[in-house]
């Protein structure tokens, strides 16, 4: 008896908490109820937020540099380092990560709102808002340059990586856009102490120098690892911040010399004959018959004093025509004599005295 009534009321012990814990349940106010379930289906209802953003933005806390840091910047185009100063100047304002916002004056910017802000205080005015279209623009207008396959900064596709562009990060979260670039920061350049790479942005959870940050800060470049899911996309120089510059040439080779065939007329070549003996009869020669010249005697002429006319001044001598014999001989055809020259007085007055002696003895 004494053990049965020990069950008994053991039994009836463990029916009077059940009783009791199902009391205290039912006895809830109905309003707490109420306001879980909007809380669950707000949360559900909630747009997933692009540009690396965070659903509870915690306090800023930032980091900042000089230009005396960065390496190289006195190098830089005036462009350039007026787009650096700008964004290092925001950094200095404790501005905290704040979805949607791209003036300092709410107290926080995204990403692409700092860049957006920051390239449109430097005169572009056709600047997009969100990264993707951002990564669009620069696609467009200037180069993007893609980095598929690098996996360290010394990879040839970081070659034309230069301070003032445009750095772009694809599926840093969930999103529906045609181009998954959701995340979009400027690239500053190196550290003179470390040689770091560092970039300039709006973010909640990257780090600079070991440090997490939030806000609008200057962070370490990195690249996201292999397991990541969050890729980097590329990178390209803002459209409108640098001049164009003039298209590069390639250098077209230098033409071949072309030879100069120099033509020569050909000479007609002359047609050599052999030379044959050709035998002609001689025809003797025919000279002129020369008859001998008897020689002719003349009778000896006796001396005569010659007298000389009587010269009167009015009178001129008579001269008289002697008649000459011809002559005999014949005319030598290869050589002619000369005419006698003419004669003198003394030899025309002698003739004449010879004539009249010979007509004396006739």
């Amino acid at each position: 008896m004494t053990r049965l009534s020990l069950r008994f009321f053991m039994s009836a012990l463990c029916l009077a908490w059940v009783g009791h814990v199902s009391a205290a349940t039912t006895s809830q106010p109905k309003s707490a109820k109420t306001t879980a379930k909007p809380d669950a289906s707000a949360k559900s209802k909630t747009p997933a937020k692009p540009d690396d953003v965070a659903e509870t933005p915690p306090p800023a806390a930032v980091s900042t540099i000089s230009i005396e840091d960065i390496s190289g910047f006195e190098k830089y185009p005036k462009q350039v380092q007026s787009l650096v100063q700008s964004a290092l100047a925001l950094t200095h304002l404790e501005l905290g990560y704040l979805y949607g916002s791209h003036e300092p004056n709410k107290g926080g910017m995204d990403c692409s709102g700092s860049v957006y802000h920051v390239l449109r205080f430097q005169g572009l005015k056709d600047v997009p808002r969100q990264s993707d279209e951002m990564c669009n623009w620069v696609e467009k207008k200037t180069q993007l340059h893609l980095t598929p396959t690098a996996s360290a900064f010394d990879h040839s596709e970081f070659t034309n990586l230069k301070p003032g562009d445009l750095l772009f990060w694809t599926n840093t979260m969930e999103t529906k856009r045609k181009l998954p670039v959701t995340h979009v920061m400027i690239y500053l350049g190196k550290l003179k102490k470390s040689g770091k790479r560092v970039v300039f942005g709006a973010s909640d959870g990257r780090s600079f120098e070991g440090l997490r940050r939030s806000g609008v800060s200057v962070f370490d470049f990195h690249l996201p690892k292999a397991e990541s899911p969050s890729k980097f996309y590329g990178y390209g120089p803002a459209p409108g911040l640098l001049p164009a510059a003039p298209p590069v040439v390639a250098a077209s080779p230098a033409p071949t010399p072309v030879p100069v065939v120099v033509v020569k007329p050909e000479v007609p070549k002359e047609e050599v004959r052999k030379a044959v003996a050709m035998v002609t009869e001689a025809k003797p020669e025919t000279k002129p018959e020369v008859k001998p010249v008897e020689p002719k005697v003349e009778p000896s002429k006796p001396v005569v004093a010659e007298a000389k006319p009587k010269s009167t001044p009015t009178t001129k001598p008579k001269t008289s025509t002697v008649k000459k014999s011809s002559s005999s001989k014949p005319v030598s055809l290869r050589k002619r004599t000369p005419p006698p020259p003419p004669k003198s007085v003394v030899e025309k007055t002698f003739d004449r005295a010879v004539d009249s002696v010979r007509r004396f003895f006739k």
